[in-house]
């Protein structure tokens, strides 16, 4: 069966989805939380910028195509946050259909300006903010045997990275390797999961930034505060994959002769 672009899909493909995007008010997040609620799904925007959350949030409304949007403030370091995030979504919405973590913040520098501070910094978030998300909505999903949940990598996690990109790479390798096993756990439960590669060309996750021994950071999420025409078309495989659900899933598919075949579709393994 052919592939179904985003652009392809009927308006309303997700009308009755409840999609929670972490991270949802800047950058990539926010092209996402507007891509799902373009698509009728209701959307919760969960992040830490409340002014940013809240312009996001009067955005989605606008576009009149989703019947609901929230907004609830977030701290993806926190396990009391992110569990009133689920818990206080579920009770407003009635359900989680898709979670996708897209909070994170950038770390960059060569190693030896990288101090064990920095390190402790980046890892709450991009890595443990995921998990804590993940594992806190997975429950809900697995009872219903229903969900998709949706963890963003970019590609130098998977690939040989940047000297400059290794702190930032090796916080995100870990997460590509919980959600591959995290796939593995869910598959024939119900439960989807998918890995979302950003990409070599886009701006990296995450809006707060720590550039130690560099004059500058060269590539950011700033570009993506208004919607800059084709800026959304890097989020339309992830969409497309919402309704086709497969693990690996591009924003340019250029990039997908570059990674290993290690990350092929995950089967399920017996628990011993």
């Amino acid at each position: 069966m052919p592939a179904v672009t985003a652009d392809e899909l009927p308006r309303g493909a997700l009308t009755g989805k409840v999609g929670v995007v972490v991270g949802g008010a800047s950058g990539i997040g926010r092209m996402v939380a507007r891509a799902l609620a373009k698509q009728g799904a209701r959307v919760v925007v969960a992040d830490f910028d409340a002014a940013r959350m809240e312009r996001t949030v009067e955005e989605l409304l606008r576009l009149g195509s989703a019947d609901a949007v929230l907004a609830l403030p977030t701290d993806v370091r926190s396990e009391s946050s992110v569990r009133s995030l689920v818990g206080d979504a579920i009770k407003a919405m009635g359900q989680v259909d898709i979670l996708v973590n897209m909070a994170g913040v950038v770390l960059h520098g060569p190693l030896d300006h990288i101090k064990p501070s920095d390190w402790k910094w980046m890892l709450e978030t991009n890595v443990l903010g995921t998990v804590r998300t993940t594992m806190a909505v997975l429950p809900h999903m697995l009872e219903r045997r229903s969900g998709h949940i949706v963890n963003a990598v970019p590609l130098g996690s998977l690939v040989t990275t940047s000297p400059l990109e290794v702190p930032y790479d090796s916080g995100y390798a870990a997460v590509a390797t919980f959600t591959y096993g995290l796939a593995m756990l869910a598959a024939g439960q119900g439960v989807h999961v998918s890995m979302y590669v950003t990409g070599s060309k886009a701006p990296l996750i995450g809006q707060n930034t720590r550039t130690r021994g560099v004059s500058r950071l060269l590539r950011s999420s700033d570009g993506l505060e208004e919607a800059a025409p084709g800026s959304e078309q890097l989020v339309d495989s992830l969409i497309e994959a919402v309704n086709q659900p497969r693990f690996l899933v591009f924003a340019d598919p250029a990039d997908a002769t570059s990674v290993p075949d290690r990350w092929g579709e995950p089967q399920r393994v017996a628990a011993r």
